[in-house]
């Protein structure tokens, strides 16, 4: 077990999904209404510096996102292949890309404004900053911006699931037996439901932060232990 987790950890992955369960674990604990205001800025400075490493280890991931969309966009996939995937793949990277993009800027950014939030009548400032090394009065629009970015791509991964479902199953029928019998097919329906919970439990957090979904924290909270659990999976199985 202790070189599973070991092996798991190594990787930047699994490290990055191990400190976004103790983050979601951090923002479910600021939930307890019997919480005192030590444990509460203890618990919010906790979850804060988990989500700063975090995006330190994603830093780069807007690189691999922009190139997985020039590559559908100069590959002939979209000739031979399903246009409308195609399309939404592209639209899914891009945004994937200029989300990464766009909260690596606020990285280096200092804090104009900060803003603050109430755990159980304790009012908590949350910076929006990381390194304080360029002042910047656009930090919270850029933000923003990047929440909404991340919204977006996390929809068109949904419909890019649904989408492959549907064209998986058509195309299946039309396999011969031997076929099937070299390649066992896989559970699609399975892989559409677990996409599905991964890609809305994640929707939450851009959704709420933006103001476009109206849910307490709590749900936010459950919701990101659950795709979390749920994605690092996969990958546990893996190492």
């Amino acid at each position: 077990m202790l070189d599973h987790l070991y092996r798991f950890t190594r990787t930047t992955p699994g490290l990055e999904k191990t400190l976004r369960l103790v983050q979601s674990i951090c923002v479910l604990a600021l939930q307890i209404p019997t919480l005192e205001k030590e444990s509460i800025s203890r618990f919010n400075i906790a979850k804060t510096q988990f989500a700063l490493t975090r995006r330190f280890l994603r830093f780069f991931n807007f690189i691999d996102c922009f190139n997985r969309a020039f590559a559908l966009l100069g590959g002939t996939s979209s000739a031979q292949g399903n246009v409308i995937k195609t399309v939404i793949e592209i639209s899914k990277w891009s945004c994937f890309g200029c989300y990464f993009l766009l909260e690596d800027l606020t990285l280096v950014c200092a804090p104009f404004p900060s803003y603050s939030k109430t755990y159980n009548d304790t009012k908590v400032t949350c910076k929006l900053h990381a390194t304080s090394i360029y002042p910047n009065p656009y930090n919270a629009a850029i933000l923003t911006e990047a929440n909404k970015f991340w919204f977006y791509a996390l929809g068109f991964s949904i419909l890019g699931a649904a989408n492959d479902i549907l064209f998986s199953s058509a195309s299946s029928t039309s396999k011969t037996k031997d076929e099937k019998k070299q390649a066992p097919p896989i559970d699609r329906f399975s892989l559409l439901k677990k996409l599905l919970c991964v890609d809305a439990c994640d929707m939450l957090i851009p959704g709420t932060f933006l103001g476009w979904i109206e849910m307490g924290q709590l749900g936010v909270g459950i919701g990101m232990v659950v795709s979390t659990l749920v994605s690092g999976w996969d990958m546990w199985k893996a190492v």
